[in-house]
């Protein structure tokens, strides 16, 4: 089979595989939707155009469930019930398996992502121009790269049950720390300057760019920091699948 083909069959294996685990899809599709609608739409006072505020940062918050829970507890379980153990010696090159997964998280944030777009659009009366809603679809799906990634470095190192613990408390770190749920002027100032040191944090800032908004400090600096947590984050992935139990 060519490499396209063997792509192809995984990616849709992985996507069978992640729809067929209700404990994984549904808190991943539901809960960013639930938080939009709850805090953007029934709690928002109308007019105050902090939904499209929310709508920006909510879309990042949207790409941390597929990429962390995929990779980092995913990773695990196949690692210790010795399924990943089965692909090394399969005749599927590496690269193959981690697109595979990472077309799959793709495709889950670009869900939620749709999702969150409808319930602004036509739920919270938020109105942007199409450049600007591409340009977001495009921060919010790219997002789950360098968090992949975090997960993949979690899911190669850690136990099942340990990865599992440690996804959740990184899940919510980078979602409250990172000014995800609440702009970080409502913190206090040393949690202010915890969030320079997130990724969440600098990528919500990349997408208020891309919504028109003003944001704190330079684009190219936030690009920058994502960039350099992707690069961090790949190299620790690359060394921790080398070390990786098997």
């Amino acid at each position: 089979m060519s490499a396209a083909a063997l792509l192809a069959a995984e990616t849709h294996a992985e996507w069978l595989k992640a729809w067929r685990q209700p404990a994984f899809v549904v808190p991943t599709l539901a809960l960013p939707l639930a938080f939009y609608a709850l805090f953007a739409i029934v709690l928002m006072r109308p007019g105050s155009g902090n939904a499209a505020y929310l709508l920006a940062t909510y879309g990042v918050f949207a790409a941390l469930g597929p990429a962390l829970f995929a990779f980092g507890a995913g990773v695990a379980q196949e690692r210790e019930s010795g399924q990943l153990a089965l692909k090394q010696i399969a005749p599927l090159p590496v690269s193959l398996f981690l697109g595979a997964k990472l077309a799959v998280c793709l495709g889950f944030t670009a869900l939620v992502v749709v999702g969150l777009y409808v319930l602004a659009a036509w739920g919270a009366g938020v109105v942007l121009p199409r450049v600007a809603w591409a340009a977001l679809a495009a921060v919010h799906i790219g997002a789950a790269l360098p968090t992949g990634l975090l997960g993949l470095l979690i899911g190669l190192r850690l136990s099942a049950q340990a990865a599992m613990a440690v996804t959740n408390l990184v899940f919510l770190a980078l979602a409250v720390l990172g000014g995800l749920w609440m702009p970080l002027f409502l913190f206090p100032p040393w949690m202010q300057a915890l969030a320079l040191a997130l990724p969440s944090h600098h990528l919500a800032e990349i997408a208020l760019a891309a919504s028109g908004r003003d944001i704190a400090g330079s684009l190219a600096v936030h690009g920058a920091a994502v960039a350099g947590f992707t690069l961090v984050f790949a190299t620790g992935a690359a060394w921790a699948w080398r070390r990786a139990p098997r």
